[in-house]
């Protein structure tokens, strides 16, 4: 064999020793880790996220909102906005608010929310600037619940001086009618302001004027108040009693509300005065007028002057419909010529000072609309106008420290503002002829 041949053959057998020494080499090492290595793991199923159902969405309200108008029911105003007789009947029977709708006012505000096909979900009615009650939508009925919210108030004064009336008085510091009446109903168990009132008589006042939302939504309780009639000071103090029970008082602790109402009618004027001598109008002669005779239209509402008893409720030919009221053992009132008694009032009933007992007329021997009033002590006829008139209960014992810390911050708050110059008020509305 040539040398070159044999070159070439040792070639080759060098290079298949050098190939079959690293396989050996490597062989195991391979075979080891195919044995060893760990087995990848099954990846776990990845659990798809559970359906989470869509929330309905909210059904858009168009609200709707009205005041009541005179004459205005519940019932008229669901049916001139289109809204169901259903729907009310409903709000209705969502008791005890529902009863609220029974009895609405002139003025006062209702709200609806409906949703796009106009079933009612939600109503509110104003009942004043402070309450409201709101009915919501549940299932298929109404629950209903009140919102009351808490004014701001602020203490006042004011002073005026009477020249012509009360009412006028107040008007002209800015004060309206209703504040004039809760005036005159503190001290109307000493001042007949029918007949005692006199120019130049005044009162100084400290009161609660209310704000809500930065802005006066009327006038609160008088705090104190003091009024000088012919020459006599009257002071009444508001004072609540650990009872939350609210009167007024004299600066003595002495109750401001007497057992007896100085006249049993409001807004009128006395047409004949307690009289032993009167010459009767209709026959001429001497009749002693044993009361007084309060001019008043027909139908004009008759008080009971005080806590009593109703003795006599009757007619006759000289006193027209009449009643007789029996205040303990010693005080009996009498009221003459009633156009007509109050509903269910009856023999034997008790009754309540300043309750309505009958109306205004000219029944019996009467020349015209009036109520003649008699006033007897232990049997006797004495003037209702000018009478000691017995007081209730003063303040009580476990009251008096309380009573007088209150009684000295109000009396030192008002003269303080007695005695500090007063700008003239921002409102004088126009005297009334």
């Amino acid at each position: 064999m040539p040398k070159r041949h044999w070159i070439l053959v040792t070639l080759l057998a060098v290079v298949l020793a050098g190939v079959w020494i690293g396989a050996q080499a490597v062989g195991p090492q391979a075979n080891a880790a195919n044995v060893y290595a760990p087995v990848p793991e099954t990846p776990a199923p990845v659990a798809e996220p559970a359906l989470v159902p869509a929330k309905p969405p909210t059904p858009k309200l168009v609200p709707l909102r009205t005041r009541v108008r005179k004459g205005d029911t519940a019932s008229t105003i669901f049916q001139r906005h289109g809204l169901a007789d259903r729907d009310l009947q409903l709000v209705l029977a969502s008791r005890p608010l529902g009863q609220r709708l029974e009895t609405i006012h002139p003025g006062n505000e209702f709200e609806f929310e409906r949703d796009a096909q106009g079933k009612l979900l939600r109503m509110s009615y104003r009942l004043g600037p402070l309450n409201t009650v709101e009915f919501e939508r549940v299932g298929d009925a109404f629950e209903g619940h009140e919102v009351a919210q808490e004014p701001d108030r602020r203490t006042e004064y004011a002073h005026s001086v009477i020249q012509q009336s009360l009412y006028v008085a107040c008007q002209r510091v800015g004060l309206g009618d209703k504040f004039a009446q809760k005036l005159a109903d503190i001290f109307e168990w000493d001042i007949d302001f029918i007949l005692d009132i006199r120019p130049g008589d005044e009162f100084h006042v400290l009161y609660h004027e209310e704000h809500l939302d930065g802005k006066s939504i009327g006038l609160g309780d008088i705090l104190v108040a003091e009024f000088v009639n012919q020459g006599d000071v009257y002071t009444a103090i508001r004072y609540e009693d650990e009872s939350r029970r609210t009167h007024y008082y004299t600066p003595e602790g002495e109750n401001m509300r007497k057992a007896f109402l100085r006249a049993p009618v409001k807004y009128t004027r006395i047409s004949s005065h307690f009289n032993k001598k009167r010459v009767h109008p209709l026959w001429k002669s001497s009749m002693p007028h044993n009361g007084i005779d309060y001019a008043a239209p027909t139908g004009t509402a008759v008080r009971a002057a005080g806590d009593g008893k109703v003795v006599t409720k009757s007619h006759t030919p000289a006193n027209g419909n009449y009643i007789v009221i029996r205040h303990g053992q010693r005080y009996q009132t009498k009221y003459l010529h009633l156009s007509r008694f109050a509903r269910g009032l009856r023999e034997g009933q008790t009754v309540q000072q300043d309750q309505t007992i009958g109306y205004v007329g000219a029944t019996g021997w009467a020349t015209g609309a009036h109520l003649h009033y008699e006033f007897l002590v232990d049997g006797v006829h004495r003037n209702p106008r000018t009478v000691a008139l017995p007081r209730i209960q003063r303040i009580g014992k476990s009251e008096q420290r309380g009573f007088e810390l209150h009684k000295a911050r109000l009396l030192d708050e008002l003269k303080r503002y007695k005695e500090e110059p007063q700008e003239p008020p921002a409102v004088a509305l126009e005297t009334v002829p």
